[in-house]
């Protein structure tokens, strides 16, 4: 008896798993996702409308009316689908226990951090892990659990987090790694031979959620510190940033950022001073140990005439995030 495999996302991250089952010879019957105004309303970072591809490859889909999946018209939909398995890749909500209840060979999907599960559970763990500096990724299948990714792991692939790495490459090495898991794993999935480890009981530790305005650049910050965080924040997230001369009105979102010179020294100028602006519109900014060259930004384009003007946080409080988990 063939089994019945849904895919449930809405990203470019599920595009390219559908596209690589597909290869695979895989058969899907059906891919849930959210549609435009859901994704807008809920600023779902990398959202992929999936409808016309899905109708290019003659994949069956359906629109979920509420991303946590708990709507009375979904709750009446989705179980007439009659999955056997659910693959999870590009939805950034849990699974609710009564779909759960509804497959079964469960829900799987994947979930890393800098440190093996159940250390790092919860948001934006590739964020934090270029944000607080780590250089390794771990990223493992699990099954779903009604609980925040806490449920047994069927696989773990592990890669380097390097200088170059950005949100979106990170994305990238993250997908390829998910798609061989469950490739890898998914004939013993279908079979229900494979048994998934029950996480380690230790303690688990959480990352929070970040939200668009934790971009907030402090130039106060080392040159380290902010250009990691341009790297975690860039696309497909909404970017870091900071005002002009601290004016909200004149906001400068700063997409690309990198150390530039701890020897060529500007000792007057003041954290988030522009001491020098080029041609091309990349310019250079002194920070609180050396400067950062932006070569890649938006929102306000910077001239030599703007040299020794400042970029401020406009009175944005830094952010204190309590009880991060352990590095």
């Amino acid at each position: 008896m063939e089994r019945r495999i849904g895919i449930l996302g809405c990203k470019h991250t599920t595009l390219d798993l559908i596209r690589a089952l597909r290869r695979a010879g895989v058969p899907l019957q059906q891919v849930i996702t959210l549609p435009p105004p859901l994704g807008r309303r809920h600023q779902v970072a990398g959202y992929l409308d999936l409808r016309d591809e899905l109708d290019r490859l003659a994949i069956p889909w359906t629109h979920a009316t509420d991303y946590a999946l708990n709507a009375e018209a979904d709750r009446r939909a989705l179980p007439r689908l009659g999955l056997d398995l659910l693959l999870v890749m590009g939805w950034q909500r849990l699974v609710p226990e009564w779909f759960l209840d509804c497959l079964p060979l469960g829900a799987w999907g994947m979930h890393g951090s800098c440190r093996p599960l159940p250390h790092g559970r919860g948001r934006s763990p590739l964020n934090w892990s270029i944000i607080t500096g780590q250089d390794t990724f771990y990223t493992h299948l699990f099954r779903y659990l009604p609980g925040v990714d806490d449920g047994p792991v069927a696989g773990q692939i592990v890669f380097d987090i390097n200088p170059y790495d950005t949100a979106l490459t990170l994305h990238k090495k993250n997908q390829i790694a998910m798609i061989r898991l469950v490739l890898e794993k998914l004939p013993a999935i279908l079979a229900g031979r494979l048994e998934p480890t029950p996480q380690p009981a230790e303690p688990p530790s959480y990352w929070p959620k970040r939200n668009p305005e934790d971009g907030i650049i402090f130039w106060e910050d080392p040159a380290d510190v902010i250009c990691r965080l341009v790297r975690a924040v860039t696309r497909p997230f909404p970017g870091a940033f900071c005002f002009l001369d601290d004016d909200p009105g004149r906001k400068l979102t700063i997409w690309q950022a990198q150390p530039f010179d701890r020897r060529l020294t500007w000792p007057d100028a003041a954290p988030g001073e522009i001491v020098a602006v080029f041609h091309d519109a990349t310019f250079v900014v002194r920070c609180g140990d050396a400067t950062v060259l932006v070569t890649e930004s938006e929102g306000v384009r910077l001239t030599d005439e703007d040299l020794g003007r400042r970029l401020g946080s406009a009175g944005i409080k830094r952010k204190v995030w309590p009880n991060l988990p352990p590095l």
